[in-house]
């Protein structure tokens, strides 16, 4: 089932990938682009680059088109849908924009087109009319469309040059794809490099004739790609051998774009790359789980009819037959797995198509993939769990038909497999955090090492799990449920296989639950903002105020006059590689830094310092002495780490308005910044953008006078806590008025007319956006591990049934003693508990170290990483996986409870004596 249901995905998925394919060029069989700058902008065409194709015998149309970032939107405002819903990460929202570039993915481009014919099929309306040039009217992409929420003959704005807008009719609606579909589940953190398909046309555009685009923009259309349609018995690829180096020689940048380019660029795309991830994870996992479960029903087969196998021994039958009829056994429970497995995922596809077809928009298909990849997990984990019990099947000797075989619980500790596996689960850790090698390899050594000897380790290690819930645990829940502790003393050891198979079944789902948990609240440590940042930071628009108008936001109310600092800030590259960027960029090794110059007195000093840093390297004291002194700087602990800079040392950086002399700053401390990452990524930085390597505090003159800074725009404080922060965003706008007696011409001018743009952001705030934004992400992980726990908990049903089918006499005995019905379910019940409770330690355990692990690989090889990591432990959320393990637990045992409670005495009595 599980595979059917992530791997149908990938059969969709593929369907879906041929037909964006075909769509994305439209009719045209090759398209010649111009170069694309780094924003996303394009170069112009030469001119006689479209008369040359015009004039090339195998073109049978070549087509202009133009270009122009315009703000567009719709005539009725509020409609529009450019962000994905709140509750729904970003990260989180299947596929990908197909051209994301700065601009691209904020509303839609405006596109010049001549083209007689639509370019792409039309959902609706028609396409542009030549004969209509004096008219503005236009047609959107179907994304489009339904982002603005318009249909033919609705209106859109288009800005214009000197700040007027233009009403455009819409005339028509085209089905050009403007993203590829997304994964079912996920695996692993968002992609981390760039997006497939970004150097291409606009897929969110606006298409209207040359004409009105001249008349919108202002300006003469330039060529900035041609679509091409060939002759009939030219090739694209045949065109491409001849105009490859012919175009480049015409056009700088300019390159060709085929269909078969697109393919390629698909296949080898993250999307393709994360769908192919979860139907090979998918796969393992349910190999694993169908190994567990088949060996747990084999290898009770196996005791059960002990006497059974030893009469076939005495009447002829060799080991190799008995062998062999386990094997077969264990191949025909695959392939009624296999069969019902397709049946029933098949069939709650549907049924979820039908009743929420939003869930699958990229279909069901029962596809070969999905076939052939079900197949292999049901007759592979068949055979793979046949080969234990049929070798404990072929050492059954004639004799033992003549004797009853006793049951009894294992009284002896494990203690070699428990120091085994100890030793083995050792490994990992090891190869990640202690032993030194170089990054990609750490992640290739851990995987292929590690990771397998820390599953061996734990799978040694159940037993002794399974024995210390038993004989800890047992008395304990024997007292809550009302039963005799003598009688939860044995009943897992009774047959360790049996309990050591169905545990490990259900850690399989359950221990990836706690891991993909542990990873993610870990990973998400750094990345919150720690005790050390102050309440509350705001940034002014257009640049920030003077000098002198500061005291005014300091007096605001709300705000602790002596808990206040201005923010100098500039956002600036390094003179060098300080941080190793060029060799492999991370969240924290990044070719720039964000120079904060503070007041050191005010922002260090007293005894309730306003930033309580940890000093790592360096003193408080010390370093407020440099820090007055001259050009001296804290730097991060991670930059430190990174750089392999301290105290004393020296780095450069490069002024944006004089490159050509950088500057260098001395390190005056190393402290911990934890946290630090949101606010060079999306609050301290006001020129370069992107990512930076840390923030780097220095003397508030200092940093004001070597890159020219006349504005204040940034301010971080305490505040008094009577205010909310809405209360205290009012405030801030009452300060800035112009209406304010201190208010200067320039305030007047750059922030009145805008002060509805101050953003303000609260430590609290912050953390709690990012906690809900990653709870998404990582519960979005979470979903395969949870599928997978529910379908294993199967096997519970069948291990309790085969559990009481192998105790009725026992049971019946029990009965006739005087042990009532209620007592009797309970125990029965009280046994699915001590499964789920032993599958809860175990899966704890295992998850939390496996997780930790995940941090440390993932630092050395993801762009989100690089940062250390401490162990992030979510219980309540881990809580709710254990809640869901011990109540379907309880649930699967409650048939077999039932009816062994509903079964009167003698007929328990007389079922023992049969089987004996």
């Amino acid at each position: 089932s599980i595979v059917v249901w992530v791997v149908s995905g990938y059969d969709a998925l593929a369907s879906k990938f041929d037909e964006f394919e075909e769509g994305y060029l439209g009719r045209y069989q090759v398209l010649v682009l111009s170069k694309q700058g780094e924003r996303g902008e394009r170069s112009a065409l030469p001119e006689s680059v479209l008369t040359s194709l015009q004039q090339d015998s195998s073109v049978l149309a070549a087509e202009p088109m133009f270009e122009s970032r315009r703000n567009i939107r719709p005539a009725k405002q509020g409609k529009t849908t450019s962000t994905p819903p709140a509750s729904i990460p970003r990260e989180v929202v299947p596929g990908q924009l197909v051209r994301p570039g700065a601009g691209f993915n904020q509303g839609a481009v405006l596109v010049g087109t001549d083209a007689e014919l639509p370019i792409h099929s039309l959902r609706e309306g028609r396409w542009l009319s030549n004969g209509n040039a004096d008219k503005l009217e236009g047609v959107l992409t179907a994304g489009t469309a339904d982002q603005f929420q318009v249909k033919t003959g609705d209106t859109v704005l288009v800005s214009q040059n000197g700040g007027e807008t233009a009403e455009v009719t819409i005339v028509g609606i085209v089905n050009q794809p403007d993203r590829l579909p997304g994964p079912r589940f996920r695996i692993g953190l968002p992609p981390s490099r760039e997006q497939s398909l970004t150097d291409g046309p606009a897929t969110s555009a606006l298409y209207v004739s040359m004409g009105n685009a001249m008349h919108l923009t202002g300006e003469f259309p330039e060529l900035h790609f041609i679509g091409l349609t060939l002759k009939e018995g030219m090739t694209p690829e045949a065109f491409q051998d001849q105009w490859d180096a012919k175009l480049s020689q015409m056009a700088n940048g300019a390159h060709l774009r085929s269909t078969q380019d697109v393919a390629k660029e698909i296949d080898q795309s993250t999307t393709v790359e994360g769908v192919r991830s979860q139907a090979y994870a998918a796969t393992g996992i349910s190999l694993l789980a169908a190994l567990f479960i088949i060996f747990t029903t084999l290898s009770m087969g196996v005791n059960e009819r002990i006497r059974q196998f030893a009469m076939l021994r005495a009447i002829g039958l060799s080991k190799s037959q008995i062998g062999a009829m386990l094997t077969f056994e264990s191949i025909g429970l695959g392939l009624i797995g296999w069969g019902g497995g397709l049946v029933s995922g098949w069939g709650l596809l549907k049924l979820l198509n039908l009743w929420h077809p939003e869930l699958l928009e990229e279909g069901a298909v029962l596809g070969a993939w999905c076939i052939l990849l079900s197949g292999a997990c049901a007759f592979g984990g068949a055979l793979a769990a046949s080969i234990l019990p049929a070798w404990q099947a072929t050492r059954v000797s004639p004799l033992d038909a003549m004797v009853i075989q006793a049951k009894s619980g294992s009284h002896t500790f494990p203690w070699r497999a428990t120091l085994a596996g100890l030793l083995l689960i050792a490994i990992n850790p090891t190869l990640v955090f202690f032993i030194p090698m170089p990054d990609t390899m750490r992640y290739l050594v851990s995987a292929a090492i590690g990771c397998v000897c820390m599953a061996i380790g734990f799978l040694l290690l159940a037993p002794a799990v399974i024995l210390i819930s038993e004989r800890v645990l047992g008395p304990v829940l024997a007292k809550l449920l009302g039963i005799h502790p003598q009688l939860l003393t044995s009943q897992l050891s009774t047959n360790l296989w049996r309990s050591l198979g169905i545990t490990t079944a259900l850690t399989l789902g359950l221990g990836l639950f706690v891991t993909m948990q542990t990873w993610g609240y870990s990973m998400l440590g750094p990345f919150t903002p720690g005790d050390w940042v102050p309440d509350l930071i705001v940034k002014l628009p257009s640049g920030g105020i003077p000098e002198e108008a500061i005291e005014t936001i300091r007096n605001t109310k709300g705000v602790i006059a002596s808990q206040f600092v201005p923010l100098a800030v500039e956002q600036v590259k390094f003179a060098g590689d300080v941080t190793g960027a060029e060799i492999r960029s991370t969240a924290s090794r990044q070719d720039n830094c964000v120079m904060i110059g503070v007041d050191a007195n005010a922002a260090l000093g007293g005894d309730d310092p306003l930033f309580d840093f940890r000093f790592v390297e360096g003193t408080r004291d010390e370093a407020i002495q440099k820090l007055q002194d001259g050009r001296y700087c804290l730097v991060p602990d991670h930059f430190s780490r990174e750089s392999g800079l301290n105290v004393g040392d020296k780095f450069g950086v490069i002024p944006p308005e004089d490159p050509d002399h950088p500057i260098e700053y001395e390190i005056a401390g190393v402290v911990s910044m934890d946290g630090w990452h949101w606010m060079s990524k999306g609050g301290l930085r006001n020129r370069t953008g992107g990512r930076s390597a840390g923030l780097m505090f220095s003397p508030y003159q200092q940093v004001k006078e070597d890159f020219g800074i006349k504005k204040i725009g940034f301010f971080w404080m305490n505040t008094d806590g009577t205010l909310t922060e809405e209360e205290m965003k009012e405030e801030f706008k009452k300060a800035i008025s112009p209406s304010t007696p201190v208010a200067t011409n320039t305030m007047a001018r750059g922030l009145g007319r805008n002060n509805n743009s101050i953003e303000i952001r609260t430590r609290e705030g912050v953390r709690k956006s990012i906690r809900e934004r990653a709870s998404g992400i990582i519960w979005a992980l979470c979903q395969l591990p949870l599928i997978t726990l529910a379908v294993t908990v199967l096997g519970v049903v069948n291990t309790i049934a085969a559990s009481v089918r192998a105790r009725r006499w026992e049971m019946g005995v029990l009965r006739a003693m005087g042990t009532t019905r209620g007592a009797l379910m309970r125990l029965i019940l009280a046994e699915a508990v001590l499964i789920g409770v032993a599958a809860c330690l175990l899966s704890v355990s295992f998850g939390v170290l496996a997780g930790y692990c995940g941090t440390g690989v993932t630092r050395y090889i993801n762009v989100r990483g690089g940062l250390v990591t401490p162990l992030v432990i979510p219980w309540e959320q881990i809580g709710i996986g254990f809640a869901i393990t011990l109540a379907m637990c309880l649930i699967a045992a409650v048939g077999p409870a039932l009816m062994t409670a509903r079964t009167n005495t003698l007929s328990l009595l007389k079922s023992g004596r049969a089987s004996a």
